[in-house]
């Protein structure tokens, strides 16, 4: 049945109050499946019907609260802690309308779902549990800055040589840094060597790399096979704004664009990005959208199994291969 309302101010509570948008099978099985985890600690507080309230309808003695017009409402009335999103195809255009009210209200959400578009049918996973816990966070950021640290020192040597082989080659600067997105969308400055000739962007503005792309220079098209072009993120590990595993991360003008196309694209933005990872070393250049939905499969399917040792260890073996084959791109 419907629980007990929580006070505002009830900072005790062990269990999180959440709110279920979606009228569905899906929802109804989600439902199920938190009743069978109590240990997840998710109190559901009702189900919100993206069409409109059904009078008097209910789910397992758990009733629909509402529709979207009373969404904000329960969301404050109900205590929310976060929000499920499972929508069926016929109700997916209220996706956009969802997420922002959770945005205005500043409450934790996730699409648990992405059933319900063509591109990702046969990605259907149960999204419940946070991707990292708190704990595994913790290590895994102090081994990211110790061996990033330990790096930087052996390849300190190996760093010059790169740094002359680029400016024999080609003026300009040495390094170059562009903004990126992270973690929870925060914008940050990722570093790299300079692979193509200087100001490679200032007639085109942001484009996608192609494969046999005319501004990358010689020195700059082997340290890409080589991944080499990289290895400046080790600053990047050490500032805390990327990991060793992770997402690929993305410049800002090609985030929102991917956000308005692809629905589940910002479930990438839950985890730090990496220097690798499962899509890098698994998908070649993001030459058209359908690759970049490929790569965001990849990235979910890292980012679901981003706890476990064999899929890292898979990742780290399949980097090392491309380095030493040269097949990066």
């Amino acid at each position: 049945m419907l629980a007990q309302e929580a006070s505002v101010h009830d900072t005790s509570r062990k269990y999180k109050n959440v709110l279920i948008v979606g009228w569905n099978n899906e929802a109804a099985s989600l439902y199920d499946r938190i009743l069978t985890s109590p240990a997840l600690g998710y109190n559901v507080q009702g189900f919100i019907r993206p069409e409109g309230k059904l009078e008097d309808r209910f789910y397992k003695n758990v009733p629909v609260v509402g529709g979207l017009e009373e969404f904000k409402e329960r969301i404050d009335s109900l205590n929310v802690d976060e929000v499920f999103i499972v929508l069926s195809p016929s109700e997916k255009h209220h996706l956009s309308k969802i997420i922002e009210i959770c945005k205005q209200v500043n409450v934790a959400y996730r699409v648990v779902t992405d059933a319900y578009d063509d591109a990702y049918q046969h990605v259907v996973r149960d999204v419940i549990r946070d991707t990292l816990t708190t704990g595994e966070f913790g290590l895994r950021r102090i081994l990211d800055f110790t061996f990033a640290l330990i790096m930087l020192i052996l390849l300190a040597p190996f760093f010059v040589i790169v740094a002359i082989a680029i400016r024999l080659e080609s003026p300009g600067t040495i390094f170059y840094s562009q903004q990126r997105v992270g973690k929870n969308g925060k914008v940050f400055s990722v570093f790299k060597f300079r692979s193509m000739v200087q100001d490679a962007e200032k007639l085109s503005g942001p484009v996608w790399a192609q494969k046999e792309d005319p501004r990358i220079t010689k020195v700059g098209r082997f340290m890409r096979k080589t991944r080499i072009d990289e290895l400046p993120q080790l600053m990047n590990i050490l500032r805390g704004d990327m990991s060793f595993i992770g997402p690929r991360p993305e410049r800002p003008f090609f985030v929102e664009s991917f956000k308005k196309q692809i629905p589940m694209y910002t479930k990438r933005l839950k985890v730090k990005p990496g220097v690798t990872g499962l899509a890098q070393v698994t998908v070649g250049y993001d030459e058209t959208l359908e690759d970049v939905k490929e790569k965001i499969r990849k990235d979910i399917e890292y980012i679901e199994q981003a706890d476990s040792l064999a899929m890292n260890l898979k990742i780290l073996w399949k980097t090392v291969f491309v380095v030493l084959l040269g097949e990066g791109q």
